[in-house]
């Protein structure tokens, strides 16, 4: 009796076969985790702070800002690397020269910062030259003439290259 119930057995197993498994489903799921990760994924590592005064404008562009100063610019104030430098609310007498083109402070700022640049490439081998690059980060609602007197500001300081930053559409 034991001996006809192994052969049962035996033919149960011969008549079930491979058990196949469809992973159609799984793989659904790692294809859309895999292009999730893919669009998130930031290989620049630059990191900007904007201030709360700030709303960016909006663009499709994708391309990726490189490391240089950034200039933060609201209605009332100027940043330099999240550091106030001008405060319509307390601001100097001497805001403007060169016709009111240039204004005085910011210039004074990036000329500092410049200058903090090339002493440190001069000192660590490894470190980047300068590069004159300006990442502005500006309101949406200033003004071209104001942008205008930035960019002349920052050109004569030697920062001649720009880079506008926006807020990319999802």
């Amino acid at each position: 009796m034991a001996r006809k119930r192994s052969i049962r057995n035996q033919r149960k197993m011969k008549k079930k076969g491979i058990v196949e498994i469809d992973i159609t489903s799984l793989l659904d799921i790692l294809v859309i985790l895999l292009v999730f990760l893919l669009r998130s994924y930031n290989t620049s590592g630059i990191t900007m702070q904007v201030p709360k005064g700030i709303e960016l404008p909006t663009s499709e562009s994708q391309t990726i800002n490189t490391a240089g100063v950034q200039i933060q610019v609201s209605k009332d104030k100027i940043w330099v690397d999240n550091k106030v430098i001008l405060d319509t609310e307390s601001m100097p007498r001497v805001v403007y020269d060169q016709g009111g083109k240039r204004i005085v402070p910011l210039f004074n700022e990036l000329v500092q910062k410049k200058e903090e640049v090339k002493t440190i490439a001069k000192l660590e081998s490894a470190a980047k030259p300068f590069s004159g690059l300006a990442n502005l980060i500006i309101d949406k609602s200033m003004k071209y003439d104001y942008i205008k007197k930035v960019m002349y500001t920052c050109a004569e300081a030697g920062f001649k290259e720009f880079k506008f930053v926006v807020m990319g559409e999802e």
